[in-house]
């Protein structure tokens, strides 16, 4: 990038051993306290960044770290749970591999549940969650089919043949709607 660079950490975490170790041998310098605001020189161009101590440190370029934030507030009322991106570069939706947030009925995928997703990754994760919600509600199909199975209320021939009989009257489909048909 540039032989000279430094890192303002602003409200950053401390960094650990291992990453001043890195940035020091990288020749990076690394200025502690929180940036207010920048300076401007007479011609309008950049010539610092001002501290809240009111020290101003000199540069000529500036990048700055984006933070990305999912809009899921409204989600919060269901109970779905918030986390820190893996990177540090935002704040998602906790979901797992195939979109569950945790709360019963409720998937997520795009960029609530992962704030770097690009259109091919966030429409990848919405084709996971659209399998896994279909899958919930096969599986919950079959439960309801099974219990009603076990509790005598499944549909027999014979009782799918009297309701066709009393919705279509000699409507009725089948053998016994044929002229001399049993």
């Amino acid at each position: 990038m540039s032989k000279d660079v430094t890192l303002f950490l602003h409200t950053a975490t401390e960094l650990t051993d291992e990453q001043w170790e890195q940035l020091a041998a990288l020749g990076v310098d690394v200025v502690d306290g929180e940036a207010t605001g920048l300076e401007v020189d007479s011609q309008d161009q950049l010539a610092g960044v001002r501290l809240a101590s009111g020290k101003v440190v000199p540069v000529q370029q500036l990048v700055v770290a984006p933070r990305f934030l999912a809009r899921a507030g409204f989600l919060r009322e269901l109970g779905v749970t918030m986390q820190e991106h893996a990177m540090g570069l935002g704040e998602q939706l906790q979901v797992d591999a195939s979109g569950v947030t945790g709360v019963q009925g409720v998937w997520a995928a795009g960029n609530v549940s992962d704030v770097l997703a690009g259109v091919p990754a966030a429409a990848a994760a919405g084709t996971t969650a659209a399998a896994a919600i279909h899958m919930d509600l096969l599986k919950a199909d079959a439960e309801a089919a099974a219990r009603a199975a076990q509790d005598g209320e499944v549909f027999s021939g014979a009782m799918e043949a009297e309701v066709s009989r009393r919705v279509q009257g000699s409507r009725a489909h089948g053998l016994g709607s044929l002229p001399g048909g049993n």
